[in-house]
């Protein structure tokens, strides 16, 4: 039988305190970090993504950061095929692959190895359903896509999720739930997936916080230069958050009260679709981390066995 390659996952909502738990994990089991991030991707975006710094990834190799152009439609198929490249890469030379971060799209398209060559693209489709959406809007599409895919339709918050899964119902008369389901090939990973938390009260605290932290350290300065470098702020990466609320307040639309208070409130509001997402997944073993020298020693006895596992295999 095939050894499968060991993954240690650690998910959670933003601001849980994802990135130090994982470096210090890295750093105890000779491990490296995959980002699972669908921002940090993205080219010189740095302080609104909150990448880790040079010194820490000089420390701990860090990868599938900074692999795409801010103007680019950076998907999960190619996602994917990137990670999967870079984990097995990480395993044959010896280390032990961490994927690390709060899309949980990204996570469970490489854990559960999702067949994502199998659904197929058509920019005319595509773009007939984004003339329904403008004509009918999203309750329309969204009940649509309720009817014919449930499961998609809870988990496809925006515009072009709930488009692609429509697109995809509309090529091929299955759900994407459906196709996934049918074509869905064992995992090439043995994954032990670890979801941070923090008390409700605490996480906003350090939302709230880090917002704040991102603006008052360069946010609209980064801003600024990316379009000073030519980056439409109608892409899809100047959509997220952080770079969206900077340029409502570059356009004048918002005071720079207006654009913190509605980057805290919107990072808040994003942190709780991060935790139903995690909790809608199986196997996830939840740490509070609160105290997050005992969640590193929580994390460290329960993987141990295993990274004694993995040693004796990569010592074979």
């Amino acid at each position: 039988m095939k050894t499968k390659i060991p993954l240690l996952v650690i998910a959670g909502p933003t601001a849980s305190g994802k990135s130090d738990i994982a470096v210090e994990l890295a750093q105890l089991f000779n491990g490296e970090i995959v980002s699972a991030d669908s921002m940090q991707v993205y080219k010189h975006m740095d302080i609104g993504t909150a990448k880790v710094s040079g010194e820490i990834r000089a420390r701990v190799p860090h990868h599938m950061l900074d692999v795409a152009e801010p103007d680019a439609d950076f998907s999960l198929a190619q996602y994917k095929e990137q990670a999967d490249r870079i984990i097995q890469d990480i395993w044959q030379r010896g280390h032990l692959p961490l994927l690390v971060g709060g899309t949980g799209l990204y996570i469970k398209a490489v854990v559960e190895n999702y067949p994502l060559d199998k659904l197929p693209y058509d920019a005319s489709c595509r773009a007939e359903l984004n003339r329904l959406w403008d004509e009918r809007g999203k309750d329309y599409m969204v009940r649509w896509l309720e009817a014919v895919d449930p499961e998609a339709a809870a988990r496809s918050k925006d515009r072009r999720r709930i488009i692609r899964a429509l697109e995809v119902y509309r090529l091929t008369g299955m759900s994407q739930t459906e196709i996934h389901r049918r074509g869905k090939v064992e995992s090439p990973y043995d994954a032990v997936i670890f979801a941070l938390t923090l008390p409700r009260t605490r996480l906003y605290q350090r939302i709230d916080a880090r917002a704040a932290d991102m603006v008052a350290h360069g946010l609209l300065e980064e801003y600024m230069g990316l379009l000073e470098k030519g980056y439409s702020p109608e892409s899809k990466a100047m959509q997220g958050l952080g770079y969206y609320h900077a340029g409502m307040h570059v356009s004048g639309r918002w005071s720079r009260e207006e654009m913190l208070a509605n980057l805290q409130r919107d990072t808040r509001r994003y942190a709780k679709r991060q935790l139903s997402w995690f909790r809608g997944m199986e196997a996830v073993i939840w740490v509070d981390n609160s105290n997050p020298p005992a969640s590193i020693e929580r994390i460290s006895e329960f993987a141990a066995g295993k990274v004694q596992q993995y040693s004796e295999v990569l010592n074979r």
